[in-house]
């Protein structure tokens, strides 16, 4: 049997065009509550503080990932419960940082 060119372009299609379907009709992601975002909040305020107390082989790196993920989890937090969120998507600022967890406190909110 001889497999022309454009019979491999129409597998190809067909193949295409079930994916685009597929992505199409995924549901949407529906936000997590801010109850488990408050759990996931402390359990990496809880990490970062082991980090820095640990002495393992790699500490400023550990940290510098364990602080990445409690400022996205942060940020995620206030934008669940409408809190103003500084732009960007990397580390916060310690004056940040401190600002987004004082504005959450003042609104009572806790982690």
């Amino acid at each position: 049997m001889v497999i022309t060119l454009g019979m491999v372009a129409l597998v190809m299609f067909c193949a295409l065009t079930s994916v685009v379907v597929a992505v199409r009709q995924r549901p949407k992601k529906e936000p997590l509550p801010p109850v488990l975002l408050a759990l996931e909040l402390a359990r990496l305020a809880e990490h970062v503080r082991e980090v820095e107390a640990g002495n393992q082989p790699w500490k400023a790196e550990r940290l510098a990932a364990s602080t990445l993920a409690y400022d996205l989890a942060l940020r995620d937090y206030c934008r669940s419960v409408e809190l103003p969120v500084p732009e960007g998507r990397g580390t916060l600022s310690r004056s940040e940082r401190f600002e987004m967890e004082s504005a959450l406190i003042t609104h009572g909110h806790d982690w």
